[in-house]
């Protein structure tokens, strides 16, 4: 969480800001919260996801490892709903964790991979129908 201090017409606040996901954030000023998302970010996280997934012949979407790395955390079981843009897992590749996130709504029908699994750049990771 990082604090800010804003000068606005003369009256000074303290904001205090979350990020929860890629493109959403969490914003207290004083006692009020709001959540934030910035459009341009969440068009670039769904673009990225959509850049690594490929539709496959039976009207599925793959969802494939854009590089090499280790899988952290799987945070959706088989069967589970999920929605575009919602985190399916976390790679870590280079010290970095980078979330892997649904290229569009569905429901998880296969989990190609476990928590500690190393994969390579074009890897299947979930299967989405």
């Amino acid at each position: 969480m990082r604090k800010f201090k804003v000068n606005l017409s003369g009256k000074t606040y303290f904001a205090e800001v979350e990020k929860v996901a890629d493109y959403l954030y969490r914003v207290k000023v004083n006692d009020s919260v709001v959540e934030v998302e910035v459009e341009e970010a969440k068009i670039k996280s769904l673009r990225k996801a959509e850049s690594i997934s490929r539709t496959a012949d039976l009207g599925e979407k793959v969802v494939k490892a854009m590089l090499p790395g280790n899988i952290t955390k799987i945070l959706v079981s088989e069967g589970d709903a999920v929605r575009a843009g919602e985190t399916l897992l976390i790679l870590e590749a280079m010290k970095m964790e980078n979330e892997i996130v649904a290229p569009s709504s569905g429901r998880v029908r296969e989990i190609r991979v476990s928590e500690g699994q190393r994969v390579e750049t074009g890897d299947v990771l979930v299967v989405l129908e």
